[in-house]
């Protein structure tokens, strides 16, 4: 066989057989570039060029950071890294060791929280400047006039495009996770580019020590890692081999850290338990969770091609701006497909293919609903890299050819072109970061932050919360782990009570007693415990003194019978307060008094909610507004349910518990409210009003707005306003599916029908607007058959 003449060919040509090719082969191995004489390649424009792109973006980075903590599972990877802990599964543990390190000897920054969301900055911001590397790198023995600003354009669009932006400025691991993809990228690059055996070491070390951060990183490991044994077949011996296995579990030992912090410095709150191997094993390969699922459920949702769609949609038109994204990319895709390294296109290809199927046909998120959708967008970033590199070799190839059409017979044209191509990429760049500046500047962002205090403030000393809402859980850890507010009280997640670890955690709580291993569903065989029964130990079997008064977050785990023959939940500020039934409960007054000091905290604390026009349902900020506006309908309910029962004549506690019925009624989808219980209990209190020997103050109005009552002709006639808004709220309830079944239902009708006909249509759950629009249809309707006939 011939010998290769070009020396920097791809490395895939078949190799001679003999043993004296095989000397060459080694030879030829040695005697390539160091890396050194690699770098040389980059010219000093190209590096001062990557040194404006990496300042420009840092300081893009920096100006719209979260001020503390961010969304998701920032609060507790934060937290984690504060104290040296555990993070959930695969344990994270290299992004806890370099963060702490950034929280603890950052010379600048407010909060450990910004400190933290600066380290995810400067993640993103290596991951652009490999990009730009690896488009100077594929691009130059093209000899494409303005590759350069093509390469700053790709690698700045991919810095300031929302989904990279979003999780640049906030603490999580796919920041870091880009880095590593883009380090990947660059360096099997490199190799195809120069066969260097130092390459293919630095890459099998980076493997594993990307993953130690995030694990969707395999997706893009399992094929290079193939490609370049592959590729090294007829050279690869056991020296060779062992060198490779050798630099990857080098970059594996950050796992080192789990057992040993867990063993000397264990943690509440921390994670599973990794003190011993079989226990590491299952905390690394997230068997909590499911090791191929991102989601701990079996049900049937959308499908590997509903999840591709989602995903092209949102690169064409949201990442890439004006609609440009499929051209450029399939231009990019054809070049990497053509001359000396078609054989590394296409293998680049292969893996990105590779990423998209198998990561989207093992998701099993519910993107269905808002949240969860955004939280599969988040995998997005990692093939991300790739799709913005190949953009960048399509806009090469088109600045290129521009210039080289116009300026064919004058060096002046073709020079006027290359300008123009130039300030055409820089403005798309301009495009970019006007068009998602507003949406990712977080940097006044202390919604979550202040929800948190909002929701620990106002507990007592040495209070109880258990919390089972991830927000919730990841920010008050953040405050207590981090910041150190609030340590007095003890915060523990039921949804890690209920794994058998649990049992080895037991003493991180001395103040709490588990009469067993885990929380189970009440009639459980084995040594778990129901939720009942923890109350029992730590309320219902001790003196008053000694009781610790504990409250819930979210939702119980479990909806156990013996837990509703015993306690009650009794609202308190954005929590709820679990009640012995055996205990008599609070007066109102006092209890009521009580609660407007907490209810004044939280608004203290938390003064505005999220906008929802820069806060979609896709957010964790969205479910704060969300979170609150069901604990106002849950106060409301509970206000209703007392009043009546203990001072039904008072008239301003009535219309306070009306309030936020009639927000959710006006201004919320139906999902987020129950139209069963919320219409039926608001037209309760406006009966009670009508019903109450009390008269209203004329000098304000108490119900939320003029829709109530609006037929009434004098607005300061409050009873007669509540008594038309009563008949309109329980008409609305009378057509819930379901109503029929309330016991209460013949007798609403009853009253319904004397004064309302039952010709006016509604469907459940309308709110006034859409009633009156469909009225205002329907009497257009019969107005045009009228002029029909």
């Amino acid at each position: 066989m011939r010998r290769r003449k070009d020396p920097y060919a791809a490395v895939h040509a078949v190799p001679p057989a003999d043993a004296a090719s095989r000397d060459a082969i080694h030879k030829s191995d040695s005697n390539a570039p160091p890396p050194t004489q690699c770098n040389a390649a980059l010219s000093a424009g190209d590096l001062v060029v990557m040194a404006l792109l990496a300042l420009w973006t840092l300081l893009g980075y920096t100006m719209t950071l979260y001020p503390s903590v961010a969304g998701g599972d920032s609060g507790e990877l934060v937290a984690e890294s504060c104290h040296l802990g555990v993070s959930h599964p695969p344990g994270y543990p290299l992004f806890n060791m370099a963060v702490h390190i950034f929280t603890r000897f950052l010379p600048f920054g407010e909060t450990p929280a910004w400190k933290a969301n600066f380290f995810s900055a400067v993640c993103d911001t290596v991951a652009v400047m490999f990009i730009y590397l690896s488009l100077l790198l594929w691009m130059a023995p093209t000899g494409w006039t303005g590759r350069r600003a093509a390469a700053f354009t790709a690698a700045a669009l991919f810095a300031f495009s929302p989904l990279i932006w979003t999780y640049a400025v906030g603490a999580e691991v796919f920041a870091f996770n880009n880095a590593f993809a883009a380090l990947l990228l660059y360096l099997l690059l490199r190799y195809t580019r120069y066969q260097d055996i130092s390459s293919a070491l630095w890459g099998a070390f980076t493997c594993g020590l990307a993953m130690c951060n995030q694990h969707t990183i395999v997706l893009f490991e399992v094929p290079i890692i193939a490609w370049v044994l592959w590729s090294r077949r007829r050279t690869l011996w056991w020296r060779e081999l062992a060198q490779f296995t050798g630099a990857f579990v080098s970059g594996l030992m950050p796992y080192i850290y789990m057992p040993i912090t867990a063993i000397w410095n264990p943690q509440p709150g921390s994670w599973g338990d990794v003190t011993t191997l079989s226990g590491l094993i299952h905390h690394i390969r997230r068997a909590d969770y499911g090791t191929f699922r991102l989601y701990a459920s079996n049900e049937a949702n959308e499908g590997l091609w509903t999840r591709l769609y989602l995903y092209g949609v949102d690169l064409s038109s949201r990442e890439i701006p004006l609609q440009l994204a499929f051209p450029l990319i399939t231009i990019g895709i054809l070049q990497t497909v053509r001359g000396t390294n078609r054989q590394l296109g296409w293998f680049i290809i292969a893996m990105y293919l590779f990423y998209m199927v198998v990561f989207h046909s093992l998701a099993n998120l519910p993107i269905s609903e808002g949240l969860i959708y955004g939280v599969q967008m988040r995998f997005w970033q990692q093939p991300n890299v790739v799709i913005f590199t190949w953009f960048g070799i399509g806009l090469g190839y088109i600045t290129n050819l521009s210039s080289q059409v116009v300026g064919r017979n004058s060096k002046a044209a073709k020079s006027a072109m290359s300008v123009v191509c130039q300030v055409a990429c820089f403005a798309l760049v301009a495009i970019q970061i006007w068009r998602w500046h507003e949406l990712c500047n977080q940097s006044q962002a202390f919604y979550i932050r202040n929800y948190a205090q909002a929701l620990l403030d106002p507990l007592p000393q040495n209070a109880v919360l258990f919390v089972n809402f991830d927000l919730q859980w990841t920010s008050l850890r953040y405050l207590q782990r981090c910041e150190l507010r609030r340590q007095d009280v003890t915060i523990l997640n039921l949804s890690m009570m209920t794994y058998n670890w649990f049992a080895t955690k037991h003493t991180n709580y001395p103040n709490l007693q588990f009469p067993g291993s885990r929380l189970v569903p009440f009639g459980s065989v084995g040594d778990g415990f129901s939720m009942a029964r923890l109350l029992d130990v730590n309320i219902g079997h001790l003196a008053p003194r000694k009781r610790a008064r504990i409250f819930l977050g979210g939702k119980l785990s479990y909806s156990d019978q013996d837990f509703n023959k015993k306690y009650t939940l009794v609202p308190f500020g954005l929590l709820d307060e679990f009640k012995s039934l055996s205990v008599p409960s609070q007066p109102l007054k006092p209890w009521y008094s009580s609660q407007q000091k907490v209810r004044a905290i939280i608004r203290e604390r938390l003064p505005v909610l999220p906008p929802e026009e820069l806060y979609n349902d896709e957010t964790w900020e969205w479910t704060i507004a969300r979170d609150h506006g069901m604990k106002e309908l849950n106060w409301a309910t509970y206000l209703l349910e007392r009043t009546i029962a203990e001072d039904p004549e008072n008239l301003s506690l009535l219309s306070e518990a009306a309030k936020p019925m009639e927000v959710s009624y006006q201004f919320e989808p139906p999902q987020f409210w129950n139209p069963a219980a919320n219409l039926k209990n608001l037209g309760l209190a406006y009966a009670q009003m009508v019903k109450s020997n009390q008269e209203f103050s004329v000098s304000k109005d108490p119900f939320l707005n003029d829709v109530v009552g609006k037929g009434v002709t004098d607005s300061t006639r409050f009873k007669d306003r509540a008594s038309a808004r009563m008949l309109e709220v329980w008409d609305a309830w009378l057509r819930v599916p379901g109503a029929k079944q309330d016991p209460g239902y013949e007798a609403i009708e009853g009253v319904v029908r004397k004064f309302v006909p039952t010709s006016v249509e509604a469907q459940p759950g309308d709110n006034p607007r859409k009633q009156s629009q469909r009225r205002r249809k329907k009497k257009s309707a019969k107005t045009k058959k009228r002029g029909k006939k």
